[in-house]
């Protein structure tokens, strides 16, 4: 246990610094390096304190009000038996959601220009210039990669999972089933980790407050129809589907909307390694290399952040210790597979050689 003090004014600057300058520092992380620099023994619970009285955490106990949460017992339930949960187990009652409650939905100028072409901007929201944030160089960029690696499964603080959650985080989907009230469907190719595939289809398909990002589709035209709300494609249910063809949850009560939405190609990768390490080798660096060697040297690449409210920008520098050709194909997966952080912005990965 850390002991509490009131910090000295220099100590608070230093960690709302470090944390500004690398989002990924864990508070655990933080304390470590403050209580080094000042001879302190502080806890993490004391930076977090202080990260919450800043602004930049959101308090504990509280998620923000247009994440999807499913609660942890419901997770035991969905992995114990898939085909069997109904959406009435899952979800408030519906008078208790506010679908479209504080949105803010991204507009196409946010994502990549090669990958924004098929955006369609939702409830005539019209794009305004944002703050762009540069941090300072710091150590351990690379860590993207291990983060990333546990963000593909839903998962934003290793601090709270229990071994017995990682049957249900290595859980994967097959897709999503949309019918619609003209009883056509679609089904779209989603073979995403559970917890994943359940956030893209509420943030994007539900509650809309960020472009669904879809690949492969059953009915382009009628999936174009249905995201732009064209008369006779209003949406009935909307379904995930398991591995063995059933529903596991199944959405109803849908609000009809135009959506934001690209088709373009995703990267799926499949892995069962609940070790952030192990996955990250085999969802970014699954060619013959000295894993840990390699993995040692991308994690303490020096890199900068370039941040707004949408889009989270890891900038790597790579010297001639690293083989440029597997990060440049690192980065490329990871930025394929339309990542989200824990503040909800599109995360992608540029390499710089030195």
């Amino acid at each position: 246990m850390g002991v509490t003090y009131k910090l000295r004014e220099e100590v608070v600057h230093f960690i709302i610094s470090q944390r500004q300058s690398n989002p990924l520092f864990s508070c655990r992380q933080l304390a470590e390096s403050a209580s080094e620099k000042f001879g302190l023994h502080l806890s993490k619970s004391s930076v977090h304190d202080v990260l919450k009285e800043s602004g930049i955490v959101t308090p504990r106990g509280r998620k923000p009000k247009d994440k999807f949460e499913i609660p942890q017992e419901k997770k035991k339930q969905i992995q114990q038996s898939l085909s069997r949960v109904s959406v009435t187990r899952l979800l408030p009652a519906p008078e208790k959601v506010d679908l479209l409650a504080e949105a803010s939905p991204l507009v196409a100028q946010n994502l990549p220009v090669e990958k924004s072409q098929a955006l369609v901007p939702v409830m005539g929201v019209v794009a305004t210039d944002e703050a762009v944030e540069t941090s300072p160089e710091y150590e351990g960029a690379g860590k993207i990669f291990l983060k990333a690696a546990l963000w593909d499964l839903g998962i934003f603080s290793e601090e709270d999972i229990k071994e017995t959650d990682w049957p249900y985080y290595l859980t994967y989907s097959k897709g999503i089933n949309i019918v619609l009230k003209n009883q056509k469907s679609i089904f779209i190719d989603f073979p995403l980790p559970l917890e994943r595939c359940i956030r893209e289809t509420a943030d994007g398909l539900i509650n809309n407050v960020k472009p669904f990002i879809a690949g492969k589709v059953s009915d382009q035209e009628l999936f174009k129809a249905c995201m732009e709300a064209q008369d006779g494609c209003n949406i009935d249910t909307i379904s995930i589907v398991g591995r063995n063809d059933d529903n596991i949850i199944k959405f109803d009560n849908i609000v009809e909307t135009k959506r934001t939405y690209s088709l373009n190609n995703m990267d799926f990768v499949e892995s069962n390694q609940n070790n952030a390490s192990e996955r990250a080798r085999a969802l970014f660096f699954s060619q013959s290399i000295d894993i840990e060697h390699f993995i040692n040297k991308i994690q303490n690449l020096n890199g900068f952040d370039i941040t707004n409210k949408h889009e989270f920008m890891v900038n790597l520098l790579a010297g001639n210790e690293i083989d440029i050709n597997l990060l440049n194909r690192a980065a490329e997966t990871l930025n394929g597979m339309y990542l989200y952080d824990d503040q909800d912005r599109l995360v992608k990965v540029k390499i710089h050689r030195l």
